[in-house]
């Protein structure tokens, strides 16, 4: 069952016990015309009136407005079955396979395939939308790539020059690029690089199509290089760059080199492009994994909380990195409201419910003085039945269950730093 159908589970549960019990209609209507005449039939003796037009209550709700929203359809009657995060991950699934198939031809063997977009957990504004190329209809001016990482195995082979292995990652997609348009003729692979210049069209040999060099968003190793697969059965375009676990070793051997050269603005710049890559590679695949994880195994509500509060970001202009609020920030947020509910609350049971909590979040947390940490070994624990009162045993401002004295006391350390520095607002 999709997450969005299983998250309106306790809505439509609600919204039968108040039509057969109290004659509240829910507007819109929540339930399918099967459980409308179900709850409307043999009525309980105890049942306060008859359920008619005229007489009925009215009970105002957003869960079928949540629905449109999360229902967004934007392809052909006949396509709206593929428009669904489930589609998505089943055509990232059946990439890896056909990629890791491929490892007898390439230099080294593909040791996995991380995903990292937002689509690809649950977590975009709407469902990756498929382009409809065996259809033949190029309707699409712009489809947005989901991204995902390939990590080969270890090799002593990369070179110690980050120009040089830059180029080297360069000539491994090239190669993926190769073996996989051999592979699958009717696929089209486009590869791009930065050291080819953005908006050339001097590129690189591609595949079944012409070289489409784009300009970078917010995720920085797209301004390395990258290869876009179209894929033909799911219709998503799959955007691929290569984790080189070398790369982040030689910027952190870079940098204290030239901290000891007393080179200070050489070293803060290789410092941040660490960073950087840290950021990219490393911590978005670990929150890809746990985003996706409580959105599937723990709290189906989540998925939509996420999206409507992204939702809500995006119409005041605030959602994304160079403007305000990056999505790994505001699905952190999000995954707050489950993973540590307070004053004695358990989990939020709906979207609506979870998307009120983040708000509240965002109104009353002391950002300025505590620190707000999203703890997510504790999502296995918001199930239990105990949870309300272990939520109300915690304080109110910080949460240390699930994460050791040492890792909280790092943390801390940190975000007391980052407020000596006055790097801390407290606002946009």
């Amino acid at each position: 069952m999709p997450l969005e159908q299983r998250a309106q589970i306790v809505p439509r549960m609600l919204a039968f016990l108040l039509r057969r019990h109290f004659g509240v209609l829910a507007q819109p209507e929540l339930l399918h015309a099967d459980d409308q005449s179900t709850a409307d039939h043999a009525r309980p003796s105890e049942a306060i009136g008859d359920v008619t037009a005229e007489s009925a209550g009215r009970l105002f709700s957003l869960s079928s407005r949540i629905v449109e929203f999360a229902s967004t359809r934007d392809l052909s009657e006949s396509d709206t079955d593929r428009v669904t995060f489930e589609a998505a991950i089943a055509g990232f699934d059946q990439l890896q396979r056909e990629v890791k198939a491929l490892e007898e031809k390439l230099p080294l063997r593909v040791l996995a395939l991380h995903a990292v977009a937002p689509g690809l957990r649950y977590a975009s504004l709407a469902p990756p939308k498929p382009l409809a190329l065996a259809q033949g209809r190029g309707d699409d001016a712009y489809v947005e790539p989901l991204h995902v990482l390939v990590e080969f195995t270890t090799s002593n082979k990369w070179p110690d020059d980050m120009a040089a292995l830059h180029k080297v990652k360069s000539a491994f997609l090239l190669r993926l690029a190769e073996c996989y348009a051999a592979a699958h003729p009717s696929t089209h692979v486009d590869v791009s690089s930065r050291f080819f210049g953005y908006g050339a069209q001097d590129g690189l040999l591609t595949g079944a199509s012409s070289v489409q060099l784009a300009g970078a968003d917010d995720f920085d190793y797209e301004r390395d290089s990258f290869v876009d697969i179209r894929h033909i059965s799911s219709g998503l375009t799959f955007r691929l760059s290569v984790l080189c676990e070398p790369e982040g070793a030689l910027l952190a051997h870079k940098a204290q080199e030239m901290v000891r050269a007393g080179l200070s603005a050489q070293a803060d710049a290789l410092q941040c492009a660490h960073r950087r890559w840290m950021r990219t590679t490393q911590w978005r695949a670990m929150h890809h994994r746990q985003i996706l994880d409580l959105c599937q195994r723990h709290h189906p509500a989540a998925s939509l909380t996420i999206r409507l509060l992204k939702r809500w970001l995006s119409r005041h202009m605030l959602l994304g990195q160079s403007v305000g609020v990056p999505d790994e920030t505001a699905e952190l947020l999000a995954a707050r409201v489950f993973t540590d509910p307070w004053n004695g609350l358990a989990a939020p049971g709906s979207a609506y419910a979870g998307f009120v909590r983040c708000l509240q979040l965002l109104a009353e947390w002391r950002w300025t003085e505590d620190m707000c940490v999203v703890d997510f070994a504790a999502a296995g624990s918001a199930d239990s039945e105990d949870s309300a009162r272990v939520a109300s045993a915690r304080r109110v401002w910080t949460t240390t269950d699930g994460l050791s004295a040492d890792a909280y006391a790092t943390l801390q350390a940190a975000f007391d730093a980052a407020i000596q520095r006055k790097d801390v607002r407290g606002a946009l």
